[in-house]
């Protein structure tokens, strides 16, 4: 047995609805019909008439009042037994109407074909059978009345048998005919209305999923149209951005609605220069702070333009915390360096004064079988390690960033000095008892204007990593005896634009390479893969390269070797 849920309820009912105001207005046009029949005679069926529509009236306010209990009551079963005692009791003032009137040659048969219609759209298959076969069954029941009883004083179908046979076997056979017709349209038309109505329902499920999906979303979803007008928000939108009620967002959420309001009307501080644009914006991110919080955007464009509602898909979430989180991560990781930098700087301090203060002790102590070589090599180890010291702090400084642009590049350490013999001058540090070469491919002539000291602090560095990295990749290396290190160094001068020109400074060499791990983090202070290195050779060389304004950049490959580029913006020659 089929289930009775809401939808069959509310379908039945809307159908007595509509035959109740269907029987009122045919009712009108009859009488209307009527009147003009028999406008000649009207006065003296006036009664009739009044007394007629008083009754139908009267039977129609019943049938509402009825009709809305049932609703209170949401019984189908009674819904159904009223449906029925409705087209009953039309059936059987029809057949009252035709006996009492002009009998089978009435034009108010055709009430019967009306009341078969009526009943197989309210119950299909069902109603056209039963009604039907009643209104057969009536026209025959109304033909023998007349014939054996002459009700309705119909005499003259005594003399005139045949006739009533005939007029009777033509009703019968017209309403049996258009049962049968209407029967067989109305079985289609159950069907159809079926799958109607479970396309209906399968839409209703469907709409009501869709909005408590998009509505269950954490992340806030807002789409508009080309104008930037507001035409789908979720619940989680709502919430995150708090959306003032006066509008009443919370009832139209998840749902397609025109909410008369542009994005910038939400975000008053919306990027919309990103939109404006005609670059595809498929994709784009970007930050926007709001009301104290800050808020992460992704932007999507619908696919097709087939049914296109929305322009512009836009994800957000509230990413204040993450911000938070950062930021404490960024104080953190700094705390954490600081750390760091005090315990090596403590390290390296300790050992150069331990010397110095030795040193001055013994030369301070008064004996005075010390002299000559002696005296001299202790007055040399506290020159030496007070180098030390300075080169310490030196290269402490060097970490701090500080653009040499304006009035602090004019107030720079900046002279003109021959790049090729500074480097060969760093090179021969290296030389001797090292199986690597090193190649300075500078020209002879190249010339430089800038802060030497700093540069020699680079170079110096960059060289000292290369050769340790051949040095390493050579030990490595199965075959040693066929391994050639080689550091090569090379400078080139380049014209970006008309005002600025730079030198272009590469030192490249064939060690044991960086990993991708290594290329990320080489240029982060005391990060360092050396057992004894402190890291800060590379983040010397980018702090520096940073305050002279220019840009560092690594090409490596793990076993390959090394290429470091460095680009420095050349400062006006001074003669």
């Amino acid at each position: 047995m089929k289930k009775i849920n809401e939808g069959d309820f509310k379908n039945l009912y809307n159908k007595l609805k509509f035959a109740i105001t269907f029987r009122i207005l045919a009712f009108s046009l009859i009488v209307l019909s009527y009147v003009i029949l028999n406008y000649k005679d009207i006065i003296r069926y006036s009664f009739v008439i009044y007394f007629f529509t008083f009754i139908v009236i009267f039977i129609t306010i019943l049938y509402y009042i009825i009709l809305f209990f049932l609703k209170k009551k949401e019984n189908y079963k009674f819904l159904l037994l009223f449906g029925f005692f409705q087209l009953s009791l039309d059936f059987a003032v029809i057949s009252i109407l035709i006996i009492l009137s002009s009998g089978l040659n009435d034009k108010f048969i055709f009430l019967y074909y009306l009341l078969i219609l009526i009943a197989g759209f309210i119950f299909l298959k069902s109603g056209v059978l039963i009604y039907g076969i009643a209104s057969s069954l009536a026209i025959g029941l109304s033909a023998d009345l007349h014939y054996y009883f002459d009700i309705g004083s119909h005499y003259y179908f005594l003399y005139n048998p045949d006739k009533l046979l005939f007029i009777t076997s033509t009703n019968i056979l017209g309403v049996l005919i258009f049962t049968w017709l209407f029967y067989r349209f109305s079985g289609e038309l159950g069907n159809l209305s079926n799958k109607i109505i479970e396309k209906d329902e399968f839409i209703k499920k469907s709409q009501n999923f869709n909005r408590e999906l998009f509505n269950s979303f954490s992340q806030g979803i807002i789409v508009t149209d080309e104008n930037f007008n507001v035409v789908f928000i979720n619940e989680a939108a709502v919430r995150i951005v708090n959306l003032d009620s006066e509008r009443n967002f919370k009832n139209k959420t998840g749902i397609l609605f025109d909410f008369d309001v542009k994005i910038t009307d939400i975000f008053e501080n919306f990027p919309l220069n990103l939109f404006l644009k005609k670059e595809k914006i498929d994709g784009i991110r970007f930050e926007i702070n709001h009301k104290n919080t800050v808020l992460g955007f992704a932007v999507t464009e619908p696919s097709g333009d087939v049914h296109k509602i929305g322009n512009y898909i836009l994800l957000f979430k509230d990413i204040t915390y993450i911000k938070e989180l950062e930021a404490e991560s960024r104080i953190n990781e700094s705390l954490k360096t600081a750390g760091k930098f005090a315990g090596w700087l403590a390290h390296e301090i300790r050992n150069p004064l331990s010397a110095i203060n030795t040193s001055a002790y013994v030369l301070d102590s008064g004996y005075s079988d010390i002299q000559g070589a002696d005296h001299k090599r202790l007055i040399n180890i506290i020159k030496t390690e007070s180098e030390r010291l300075n080169n310490l702090v030196t290269d402490f400084l060097g970490l701090i960033k500080v653009k040499s642009t304006g009035a602090a590049a004019a107030n720079g350490n900046f002279e003109n000095f021959n790049l090729y013999r500074l480097i060969n001058e760093i090179i021969l540090k290296y030389a001797g008892g090292t199986e690597v070469r090193i190649h300075n491919s500078v020209g002879k002539e190249e010339k430089m204007y800038s802060e030497k000291n700093r540069i020699i602090q680079i170079f110096s560095n960059l060289i000292q990593n290369a050769v340790q990295s051949v040095e390493i990749s050579i030990s490595n290396s199965i075959k040693k005896n066929n391994k050639i290190g080689i550091v090569r160094i090379g400078a080139k001068k380049e014209q970006k634009t008309e005002e600025k020109n730079l030198i272009s400074i590469t030192v490249a060499d064939n060690g044991e390479g960086m990993d991708d791990f290594i290329l990320r983090n080489a240029f982060k202070p005391l990060f360092t893969t050396k057992e004894n290195g402190f890291g800060l050779g590379l983040s010397i060389v980018y702090s520096i390269t940073e305050s002279l304004g220019g840009e560092v950049s690594i090409v490596s490959r793990k076993s390959v070797g090394t290429l470091i580029i460095i680009n420095i913006p050349l400062m006006p020659v001074n003669n």
